[in-house]
């Protein structure tokens, strides 16, 4: 996959940035009955792709699972909230479980998420266990400004 953000511009430049930072993205999804949902969500941003862990059971994977188009969207910062990253695309549920995806990008994930999974009051071997499905989500349009 190409990259959707472009590497020279400064706008896409400070979405990779935010997609490398920011705790929490919406993942919105759609049911078969035109229903939206969103939801936040915990993410990594891992070789151009979003990263979410869920419970197996939840309205998000069913939907996914279900072939919905995928929106993830994420805070808008800046000192008007006009720091935006909208992400148009698929996802799909990954074979691995999320212990394994760990093993490709841990510490990164520890580091980002160390006051969240305190706060949380599990044990990050937990909260994966149960949160165990993990979702990749591909960019195919991204809107930024």
């Amino acid at each position: 996959m190409s990259d959707i953000l472009d590497l020279g511009g400064a706008k896409d430049e400070k979405a990779r940035r935010m997609l490398e930072t920011d705790e929490i993205v919406w993942f919105a999804t759609v049911g078969r009955d035109g229903e939206p949902h969103a939801v936040p969500v915990w993410f990594y941003w891992f070789d151009g792709k979003v990263i979410v862990f869920s419970e197996p059971d939840t309205v998000k994977v069913k939907h996914v699972r279900e072939g919905s188009p995928v929106l993830v969207h994420l805070q808008a910062g800046g000192p008007h909230a006009d720091d935006v990253v909208i992400l148009n695309g698929r996802a799909e549920i990954s074979e691995r479980d999320a212990a394994s995806w760990l093993d490709e990008f841990g510490n990164a994930y520890v580091e980002k998420y160390a006051d969240a999974v305190a706060a949380y009051g599990l044990p990050l071997q937990d909260i994966v266990s149960k949160f165990s499905t993990a979702l990749v989500f591909t960019p195919q349009r991204a809107l930024t400004w």
